[in-house]
């Protein structure tokens, strides 16, 4: 509901991949490995040949602020959702959080 620090560019860049976009839904639930985001991806159909290139897209929703990487003991590095809803502001150019 306040402002976010997100840059306009870097989440309408992240968000210009459907791949991008399913793994957002992937961890619409639950945080999880770049293991479990390539598997979920590959029984949706998604045609994915490298995990690297799960990973780029991680990096990329990373750093346009949409998921958050950390560390869990049991698991290792897994990937959680940050926000549920953007709002952007295509005069202003601002992006702004409406919901986790």
């Amino acid at each position: 509901m306040g402002s976010s620090k997100l840059d306009l560019a870097k989440v309408v860049s992240a968000l210009n991949s459907s791949t991008r976009r399913k793994i957002l839904s992937a961890l619409e639930k639950d945080h999880l490995t770049l293991q479990e985001i390539f598997e979920k991806l590959s029984k949706a159909g998604v045609e994915i040949k490298y995990r690297e290139s799960v990973y780029r897209a991680l990096e990329k929703l990373e750093d346009a602020g949409l998921i958050e990487k950390f560390y869990e003991k049991q698991k290792g590095i897994c990937y959680k959702l940050v926000m549920r809803k953007i709002e952007i502001d295509l005069i202003d150019g601002k992006v702004s959080i409406k919901e986790k």
